[in-house]
């Protein structure tokens, strides 16, 4: 048997490395880039998520509140409202994402009514209870956003005077409640469920137009575009919960420190703080893309700016921290400007939003777009 040359041993090796570097390269042009794995990654890993959990808390909701009115009783008012508080949370998920469905066509305010300054989530629910008009899911969808969603349930569920056990019995006016309540449950869930399809790839399918982006996509010409708006998200949710849901109703930015607690979110059912654990928990989710590919891992990666990232995932945790260990509701802290907690809690909110107002979009090369919810 001949043996191989040197000359031929050789020729084979330069051959296999030159297969090899062949393969790595058409792996590596099969690869996505890290912008777009960003986007699918937060898409599949965050935001889809977020918008199932609401759509079944909220049908949970609808469930709940249709077996309490067909036989009231304290168990069920008292399960009803667990499931309120679970739908908050979910909603809470998704509330403060910038982008997609849930910006078209008042889809937000379907589903919140705040901040009510002239309470008039409870003069027009009260104006429809005492109407003659029936109270069917469509009456609801043609109503004032005033009495939709889980504003109005939280009036219907919560509110001291109307919302006891005592308000379903039965009578005219009782029936009436319970007819309202049950409309806006499932209306509520329809709206959710809406939004949950219009992401789903087997529906509307908003999934794709947000991860294939390019020169025929109007909306998200490249994906700096869409990285865009994952980073409005995260600033305009903290600058929401340091401002409107903290710092104003509490009068910790006013000149005379007077609290407007009525301003509060969600202050009938006290559950002001909660809510505000649950939108950090999704804003840092949104961040990180759960245990995907996130804007974290891209700072890392792309912009070699590790420290950033370990530092941005730090301050969301700080702050998380320092808003459980509020001890009481919001709604009922006395002398804010006193109290040690909320002190602290203002202070490591203003440095993340810090933090992801000016080191992220400078480390990242991307502006900020126009947020409607940033001045007065």
């Amino acid at each position: 048997m001949k043996l191989p040359t040197l000359s031929t041993r050789k020729l084979k090796g330069t051959t296999q490395r030159l297969l090899l570097a062949v393969a790595m390269v058409s792996a590596a042009a099969c690869s996505p880039p890290p912008s777009e794995k960003v986007l699918v990654s937060t898409s599949k890993l965050a935001v889809l998520p977020a918008y199932e959990r609401f759509s079944h808390s909220s049908q949970a909701l609808a469930l709940a509140a249709d077996s309490f009115c067909s036989a009231p009783s304290s168990e069920g008012i008292d399960l009803t409202r667990t499931h309120w508080r679970t739908t908050v949370d979910s909603w809470s998920g998704v509330q403060n994402l910038q982008f997609g469905p849930l910006l078209i066509d008042n889809q937000a305010w379907k589903i919140q009514f705040w901040p009510d300054k002239k309470n008039l989530i409870a003069r027009k629910v009260e104006a429809l209870i005492r109407s003659d008009e029936d109270l069917s899911e469509k009456r609801i969808d043609d109503a004032s956003v005033v009495v939709q969603g889980l504003s109005s349930l939280e009036y219907l569920l919560f509110d001291h005077k109307v919302g006891s056990l005592n308000s379903y019995a039965n009578t005219d006016a009782s029936t009436r409640r319970c007819a309202l309540l049950v409309a806006v449950s499932d209306h509520l869930h329809g709206v959710a469920k809406g939004l949950h399809d219009a992401w789903r790839p087997e529906s509307g399918n908003y999934l794709q137009a947000f991860t294939k982006t390019g020169p025929d996509n109007a909306e998200y010409p490249d994906d700096n575009v869409a990285l865009a708006n994952l980073l409005d998200t995260l600033v305009a949710g903290v600058e929401l919960i340091k401002r409107d849901k903290f710092e104003r109703p509490l009068g910790l930015t006013s000149s005379d420190g007077q609290a407007q607690i009525y301003l509060l979110e969600w202050w009938r059912s006290q559950y002001s703080r909660e809510a505000i654990t649950a939108n950090l928990m999704a804003l840092k989710t949104v961040f990180t893309a759960a245990s995907g590919y996130g804007l974290d891992d891209y700072l890392s990666d792309v912009k070699q700016r590790s420290d950033l990232s370990a530092q941005i995932q730090q301050q969301f945790d700080s702050s998380l921290s320092a808003a459980n260990a509020i001890p009481n509701s919001l709604f009922s802290s006395a002398e804010p400007r006193k109290q040690a907690e909320l002190i602290a809690f203002q202070n490591e909110i203003t440095t993340l939003l810090s933090l992801l107002k000016s080191d992220l979009p400078t480390a990242l090369g991307i502006s900020l777009g126009f947020n409607a919810k940033d001045g007065d």
